[in-house]
């Protein structure tokens, strides 16, 4: 088979959860080992929601980068790897700014300024391969795909979570070694791009490979839909988002993080405080069982959510997070003070997650309209990553508010349990008038995907 993104079904899935699997490293560092390495040196619940804000915010605005990216492509050399090749490289030389930071826990606002910044370009890759996602993945491949990219991504995150966690354990409080071994990581990851072709005709680099002059189409994308001008592109979009099914969706987007978003600096803050866990403890059980659980919620959730439909796995991961929040929240101090309990929450709730995450996936492409369906589905992830950071805003508000870390987790549980009111609205997309045939068939098939 060749050896090019759109021929190779194989190559293609394999290629995308590489890519997603560099995601997850830097991710996996910042979210949990450098805040639990932060939590251990006693900085406050306002201290962790700034950098947890710092980390996912810039992916809240990462819609911002949908136009660009669908406008402007160099199909030379392929319509998302120059964009994919340009943020990785961003991504490696802003992480080694973060090693820079002088005392980072007394600095908490250079180093949230500079994991903002990371985040940017992290969120710029994230656009340009769920954008190369939607230009070549076929309906019938979203559910397992899904499923596969996103355990790639929670594959990332533990490597970052546990093994550069572990790494800055053993630093002497110098983040220098952890985030050299994130770059080298990146770097190696970096050449999937570099050396694969999206099409057949492309060319891999300038000057090195000679383009045949016959870039092939045979894989329907945006390409077909004439996105000839930004104010096209945008007008595409309105359209798109006028549907009472795309908005609806964008308000499940909006809340589903909300709670995790609550829960979590408080949560912080208790497991390092007065449960007593240490950072190599927490970053050992969640970075390894935690997210080994969470790939293994989300391969599943990949491939049930092809066998029953998107939309019914949401609503059923949803209830149950609400039900392991609710549980957490009323559990006894003993419990509490149980680690095995502890434990077993933790691990539980990232499966779940990662359940969730994979059907919320396949939904929002299933509402996406084609002609505009990167950027449209690159807002829907702004927006889930919107929630997340709408929540940790929120959460030193709410511990002010109530002062009971017990009553945060009957709110989130409450919330997570409603959003399933959303979900029969969330239709997948149906039109008269596409570009080409293809299209139509695509339709069709979104529809029995998630009955």
């Amino acid at each position: 088979m060749s050896a090019t993104l759109s021929r190779n079904p194989l190559l293609r899935i394999a290629a995308l959860c590489v890519l997603y699997f560099a995601q997850g490293i830097p991710f996996g560092f910042v979210t949990y080992a450098l805040i639990a390495w932060l939590a251990e040196r006693k900085v406050t619940t306002e201290g962790i929601a700034t950098i947890s804000v710092a980390a996912t915010l810039p992916w809240a605005f990462k819609w911002a980068w949908g136009p660009i990216v669908d406008r402007f492509q160099i199909p030379e050399y392929g319509r998302r790897r120059p964009w994919i090749i340009f943020a990785q490289t961003m991504m490696i030389l802003t992480a080694f700014m973060i090693a820079i930071v002088p005392d980072p826990a007394d600095a908490l606002k250079v180093l949230a300024t500079v994991i903002f910044i990371h985040n940017l370009f992290s969120g710029l890759q994230d656009v340009a391969v769920d954008a190369l996602a939607v230009d070549l993945l076929r309906p019938e491949e979203r559910g397992r795909a899904n499923g596969f990219m996103y355990g790639s991504k929670y594959v990332g995150t533990a490597v970052g979570a546990a093994g550069l966690g572990l790494v800055l354990s053993r630093s002497d409080g110098s983040l220098m070694p952890a985030v050299l071994l994130m770059m080298g990581l990146l770097a190696a990851i970096m050449c999937v791009p570099i050396f694969i072709r999206e099409r057949p005709g492309e060319r891999i680099l300038p000057l090195v490979t000679p383009s045949t002059g016959h870039l092939t189409t045979e894989v329907p994308t945006e390409e077909h839909s004439d996105n000839a001008s930004i104010q096209e592109l945008f007008r595409r979009l309105l359209e798109a988002f006028g549907r009472r099914s795309t908005l609806i969706a964008a308000l499940l987007a909006l809340l589903v993080w909300l709670p995790n978003g609550i829960v979590y600096p408080v949560s912080m803050t208790l497991f390092m405080g007065e449960l007593g866990w240490t950072q190599e403890a927490y970053t050992s059980l969640t970075g390894t069982w935690g997210l080994a659980a969470g790939l293994a919620g989300a391969v599943l959730g990949g491939l049930l959510a092809d066998a029953i439909g998107a939309r019914r796995l949401a609503g059923t991961a949803a209830v149950v997070l609400g039900i392991l929040l609710a549980l957490f929240g009323i559990a006894p101090d003993a419990w509490w003070q149980d680690t095995q309990f502890v434990s077993i929450y933790l691990v539980t709730e990232q499966g779940v997650q990662g359940m969730l995450s994979v059907s919320l996936f396949a939904i929002f492409m299933s509402v996406s309209w084609k002609v505009v369906a990167a950027t449209q589905f690159t807002a829907y992830m702004a927006m889930l990553n919107l929630s997340q950071s709408m929540g940790n805003t929120l959460s030193p508000t709410l511990e002010w508010l109530f002062g009971d870390i017990r009553t945060m987790f009957i709110i989130a549980a409450v919330i997570q349990v409603l959003v399933v009111l959303a979900l029969p609205y969330c239709r997948p997309w149906k039109t008269t008038q596409t570009t080409t045939r293809s299209d139509l068939i695509d339709s069709s098939n979104e529809e029995k995907l998630d009955p």
